[in-house]
């Protein structure tokens, strides 16, 4: 079982043709409106690869909350912690170039009024995924009482306490996350700095570099990921969080599973949207990628 404890948000996207500048007005070409949100999303892309997966959530009385509950059902994901308040659902506005880069603004809604005590009878499982769209306190707890291998994805990277990385085995910034939590330029040094902090390992995901692990016995590698057309690259790091978690919980070791999460990450970017791809579509992708490295 995969507990995520993390957020839910409405994603509103919007196609442009260029990100704007500051005080830039673009036209958007198309718009759409999805479910999302890190914890959503890592839920969602979770299930869809096979896993047994629980979410602990807060959501609006709106539509928009009981349409996400009823997407969790839909997506094979246990619902029972989710938590209804009287507040709107999050939103985030999402603007996606033609290159598929994109920029983010989220209201947390009723994300920022999931409880500590929300969490409780809930935090079982092998493996828990959270983040930070929601409170502090209650990321907190769910690594000190979670059971099982505890990932954190640092995002967005505002962490103003330090003891909730001690509390991680495995924490899984990006560039950009990794530099504002070690708050220095100085790549080395930081990744030292941060490996003190955490239990296990540190995974900087780079894009379509691949992903560096780093672990506390010695190990450090760049994992590369395959070559693909990017389309959106929306949620690619919730898809890479899950994928992660999924072959842990499947007892592949750490390079492997960070092997396979940059490929079911990879496959991710290929279409629109934050949500990931399928197993019988990850299956078929792995096939493709082994019959290009024979020939």
């Amino acid at each position: 079982m995969i507990t995520v404890v993390g957020s839910y948000n409405v994603d509103i996207i919007l196609k442009v043709n260029k990100l704007p500048e500051v005080g830039e007005t673009v036209i958007a070409e198309e718009t759409y409106t999805s479910h999302g949100g890190k914890g959503s999303n890592q839920a969602v892309s979770a299930s869809r690869l096979g896993s047994n997966v629980r979410i602990i959530a807060a959501v609006g009385k709106d539509v928009y909350g009981y349409n996400a509950i009823n997407f969790w059902k839909n997506e094979k994901i246990d619902v029972d912690y989710v938590k209804m308040k009287d507040i709107s659902t999050g939103v985030a506005y999402i603007l996606v170039d033609k290159k598929g880069r994109n920029v983010i603004a989220v209201n947390r809604g009723a994300n920022y009024y999931l409880t500590e005590d929300d969490l409780d009878d809930g935090l079982r499982g092998d493996i828990l995924l959270t983040q930070l769209e929601i409170k502090e306190s209650v990321v907190k707890k769910a690594l000190r009482e979670f059971p099982g291998i505890k990932i954190l994805n640092p995002a967005p990277a505002v962490l103003s306490d330090q003891e909730i990385i001690k509390l991680t085995d495995i924490i899984t910034p990006n560039e950009i996350e990794f530099k504002e939590i070690v708050n220095t330029d100085d790549f080395e040094y930081g990744l030292e700095m941060l490996l003190k902090r955490v239990r296990k390992a540190v995974i900087v995901t780079l894009g379509e570099r691949g992903a560096l692990l780093a672990t506390k016995d010695g190990k450090k590698v760049i994992i590369r990921a395959p070559k693909v057309n990017v389309v959106d690259e929306t949620g690619a790091g919730d898809v890479f969080n899950a994928a992660l978690a999924v072959y842990l919980e499947k007892n592949y070791d750490l390079e492997s599973a960070v092997e396979y999460a940059n490929k079911v990450a990879a496959l991710s970017v290929t279409k629109i949207g934050a949500l990931g791809p399928k197993l019988d579509e990850v299956n078929k992708f792995l096939e493709e990628i082994s019959e290009e490295e024979k020939s």
